[in-house]
């Protein structure tokens, strides 16, 4: 069984096991946390994933890790059932899947926005707004920083683009001053 399909199927346990749609965004957080963890720590990653650490030790180890982190009930059974079965390596892949499955819930849809620097909470507020408008759902903004938008904003929703950068603006009108340059000599043999 592939990865995608394990993983897609304990996040579709996840998700059965909370019943209440406001649960869902704090089991999303603590499972983010969780895989950010893993992912950030070699230690963790080889502890909790090395059989040959007895069970019970790796256990411990987790069983810390998430109360600490304040995990609800739900997501401490999946992680653990994640270890036990040998699955840690598919956690990153459940966290995605369950972030589909909490947006399909939710009626909302994730939105990938590029900007050349950090945006002000006002800044991601309105811009939510505006692309909630746009497709017809709530958003959920995942921000990232890239100085080679140079300006302006690139969204991804789905698989639409809306790219509003001044890098897009000065392409286009670098293309138009070409073209109409272009457009003249061909022209002049008639």
């Amino acid at each position: 069984m592939t990865g995608y399909l394990i993983a897609d199927r304990y996040a579709g346990a996840l998700s059965a096991a909370l019943t209440e749609d406001s649960q869902l965004e704090t089991a999303l957080a603590s499972l983010q946390e969780i895989s950010s963890l893993f992912d950030a720590h070699h230690e963790l990653h080889s502890c909790l994933s090395n059989p040959a650490i007895e069970v019970h030790l790796r256990e411990k180890v987790l069983d810390e890790v998430l109360q600490r982190l304040g995990a609800q009930q739900a997501v401490v059974r999946l992680v653990h059932e994640l270890m036990e079965r040998g699955r840690m390596p598919v956690l990153r892949e459940t966290v995605m899947r369950f972030e589909e499955i909490v947006d399909a819930r939710l009626n909302r849809v994730a939105a990938r926005v590029t900007t050349a620097g950090p945006l002000r909470p006002e800044q991601q507020q309105q811009l939510q707004g505006k692309l909630s408008a746009y497709a017809g759902k709530s958003v959920r903004l995942k921000c990232t920083v890239d100085p080679e938008v140079i300006g302006g904003v690139v969204a991804r929703i789905g698989w639409k683009v809306i790219d509003d950068s001044v890098r897009t603006r000065l392409t286009k009108l670098k293309d138009a001053l070409i073209a109409e340059e272009v457009e003249p000599h061909e022209n002049s043999g008639d």
